[in-house]
């Protein structure tokens, strides 16, 4: 994977005497919509049907730039490779619920 923008979400922790302790979590890197297509080779628009089904996570630091997490398209990528039904499980799972494809959130 190349490198990218890392990013360290904050972990909060309620403590016994009732105060709060804000300290570093595991770093992870998100990238924007572009640099995470040219990293993994899924285009801009699959990532945000991806996001719009639920299958991948992405956020919006700013109105103008919305940022991916290259390590679950990867994982994501990984997974339809390696489980020969994920997509049939993925479309019943939509069907019993009464929602097309891009409507349903797994």
């Amino acid at each position: 994977m190349q490198e990218g923008p890392w990013y360290i979400p904050p972990v909060v922790m309620q403590l016994a005497d009732g105060t709060t302790m804000v300290k570093p979590g595991r770093a992870i890197q998100r990238a924007r919509a572009s640099r995470v297509a040219a990293m993994t080779g899924v285009s801009r628009k699959v990532l945000s049907a991806l996001a719009d089904c639920g299958l991948i996570r992405r956020c919006q630091p700013s109105p103008e730039g919305t940022c991916y997490y290259p390590a679950e398209v990867e994982a994501f990528i990984l997974r339809t490779e390696t489980e020969p039904d994920f997509w049939n499980t993925v479309r019943t799972r939509a069907y019993l619920r009464g929602e097309t494809l891009k409507e349903s959130k797994t």
